[in-house]
């Protein structure tokens, strides 16, 4: 019996850390699709252990003894990947270790070459689960590893890469195995025990910004009605109470969104908490939808808006939206009682701090609930990198550590990275540090608990804005 230790990085953007923290949903995917007959799984979110992070990791070494211990990483996280990965070298070189996730599927190659391969037996590439299990199986019986698709392997210290694995069909994927959490308490969003699911993979857009496709490819693969309803009640008998949907874009097909929320309903799951992450043509095209969404319970939808100009639409490759559409679907989203997540890029080649604070005014008119400031960011592998490479617009190409949407990598054709971050923090601190915000965002009655929390948190500032205001007076957005 092979025994496997998965761990999911501890850092976070720091503005989903405002909401919460939610737990790792690949490595309870991964968990819940080995043969349980050759390998025992078990998993920890290390986003949850605030001190002593090493003597943690070092302890459920010592308590667990695996033979095998697992890193999942986006860009921004793989510095602590490789550091995990020494520390386990260190404590035990024959402990194999194996990373995977996003940045290890497009930096395969690059990893493979660079110094901290030393600690680093195996990575998976693209889709984890079939290529994991196949992985563990190989070990169970002591054979090889060269026909398992979707794995590079090292031998006498040279990687070598065998070819990629075709997609999976996602029928053929189990539920995710949350009974092999560590750690199970925690996880929240907006004050509510939390949880992730997902109801498809991928997405058919061509934003150049975007690595999905480098995932999945330019697909749409979608899980039967019936497994979602298994994984939400699963979800709900493990504690969550509020569910993010991880899909990319959850509004490729309409029709089956909307079957999918008279299915919550008729499960009696609408009393949990949604997010889902939709496109403004999706929520723009019909309020019926958006109503049923709301009776579902959904209650925070995240608007890939992106832009406000064509010019930068285009360059992101974003499939331009008319600022009607996106009215439409803001209103149809507060007529109905779903509070909108606006997802805005800036940074972009041209941008100037006229141009930021536009985006801002643009977020502030519409009446979004929470606006997302998102700094451009020059993924590895991506079209966009290479285009801001080309026009000498990247100022940080190697550390990834701060590749995540709070931190400028980048500089545009006026303004300094500083720059970018300083007009950025202060455009969410003019947003929400203040009392018109107060007064007309839907979070305040959807999370009030949470929501006054934060506020008294934000205190000064807001009574800083009342005394600006003439001692009382709020002036309307």
């Amino acid at each position: 019996m092979v025994k496997a230790l998965l761990f999911a990085m501890p850092e976070s953007t720091s503005g989903y850390a405002m909401a919460g923290f939610l737990p790792n949903l690949g490595i309870i995917s991964i968990a819940g699709n080995v043969n349980s007959d050759v390998c025992d799984v078990k998993v920890a979110d290390l986003l949850l252990v605030k001190r002593g992070l090493e003597d943690y990791v070092l302890g459920l070494l010592r308590r667990q003894s695996p033979d095998l211990v697992g890193l999942s990483c986006m860009s921004f996280q793989y510095h602590s990947a490789l550091k995990l990965a020494k520390l386990v070298k260190t404590y035990d070189k024959n402990i194999f270790v194996v990373i995977g996730g996003y940045h290890p599927t497009l930096m395969y190659e690059e990893i493979a070459a660079s110094p901290g391969s030393q600690f680093i037996d195996f990575i998976v590439r693209g889709e984890g689960e079939a290529t994991f299990n196949e992985l563990v199986t190989a070990m169970h019986a002591e054979r090889g590893y060269d026909k398992i698709t979707g794995l590079s392997y090292k031998t006498a210290g040279v990687f070598h890469h065998n070819p990629p694995r075709d997609l999976l069909p996602l029928d053929a994927i189990q539920l995710p195995k949350r009974n092999a959490r560590l750690i199970t308490k925690g996880f929240r969003a907006f004050g509510l025990p939390a949880d992730v699911i997902e109801t498809s993979r991928g997405c058919t857009y061509n934003c150049k910004f975007c690595t999905i496709r480098y995932m999945y490819g330019r697909t749409f693969r979608k899980y039967e009605i019936s497994r979602i309803i298994a994984d939400i009640k699963d979800a709900y008998e493990h504690g969550a109470r509020w569910l993010m949907i991880t899909d990319d874009n959850i509004t490729l097909d309409l029709q089956r969104l909307e079957m999918l929320c008279e299915e919550i309903v008729a499960a009696k799951l609408s009393s949990i908490h949604y997010l889902v992450q939709a496109t403004v043509e999706g929520i723009a095209h019909s309020e019926k939808l958006v109503k049923k969404m709301a009776d579902a319970g959904v209650k925070i939808v995240f608007l890939g808006i992106e832009g406000v100009s064509k010019a930068n639409l285009d360059f992101l490759g974003k499939k331009t939206t008319t600022s009607d559409d996106t009215r439409k679907a803001v209103k149809y989203l507060r007529d109905n009682g779903i509070a909108s997540f606006g997802g805005f890029i800036v940074g972009n080649p041209d941008d100037d701090e006229e141009s930021l604070w536009h985006v801002f005014n643009t977020a502030r008119d519409l009446r979004i609930d929470a606006p997302s400031f998102s700094i451009l960011i020059p993924h590895a592998k991506t079209e966009i990198r290479r285009e801001l490479i080309a026009e000498g617009l990247v100022t940080n190409a190697d550390d990834f550590s701060t590749y995540h949407s709070g931190f400028a990598n980048i500089k545009t054709a006026h303004l300094k990275p500083e720059e970018i971050d300083r007009i950025v923090k202060e455009m969410y601190d003019a947003y929400q540090n203040n009392l018109a915000y107060i007064r007309f965002t839907q979070l305040r009655r959807i999370y009030p608990t949470f929501f006054w929390k934060l506020v008294a948190k934000q205190l000064p500032s807001v009574v800083l804005d009342l005394m600006k205001n003439g001692g009382g007076s709020i002036q309307a957005f």
